[in-house]
């Protein structure tokens, strides 16, 4: 399975869509991320020339719904990458929260707008308390996985895992 290029490893997560059980290494998720990453920006860039601007918060139409397309492959691959460490997929959840603010509103100002009503030290500490668990699923996503079987499944870089993924 080492011997995928980089665009099969962006697509695999794809391929996989559904699928929240078993490892996924590094490569997997950071060549998705990057492809992710990179298509959206690209997509951001013709919604403006097209639209003349974002319609929904940070959004234009196609941004959108390019991050809808791509919400449960991404939440998919970080789950498995989370296993892949041995770490529980409940840490997906700092992500999901980010989902939510982007459908919610659409930008930083609106998540902002829907934590006004709480006191300024509750701000604080929501903000505080979101970015440190982000953070650390960061932390997670670039540690080395385990060269072994773990609860989650056998090595993701196997050899007879790649049979298992395309099968």
């Amino acid at each position: 399975m080492r011997d995928l290029n980089p665009v099969q490893w962006a697509i695999l997560p794809f391929k996989r869509y559904f699928d929240f059980s078993g490892r996924s290494p590094r490569a997997e998720y950071w060549w998705y991320a990057l492809f992710s990453g990179i298509a959206g920006l690209l997509l951001g860039l013709v919604d403006v020339l097209i639209m003349g601007g974002p319609v929904f918060g940070n959004y234009g139409p196609l941004g959108l719904l390019f991050t809808a397309i791509c919400l449960v492959p991404g939440l998919a691959v970080l789950v498995r990458r989370l296993h892949d460490t041995d770490r529980t997929g409940l840490w997906s959840l700092v992500k999901l929260v980010s989902y939510g603010l982007i459908f919610a509103g659409g930008s930083p100002a609106a998540a902002m707008q829907m934590l006004q009503g709480l006191p300024t030290p509750v701000t604080i500490v929501v903000g505080l308390g979101w970015l440190a668990a982000a953070f650390a699923v960061f932390l997670f996503t670039i540690t080395e996985g385990e060269g072994m079987p773990n609860q989650y499944g056998p090595d993701p870089y196997g050899e007879d895992q790649l049979h298992e993924v395309f099968a």
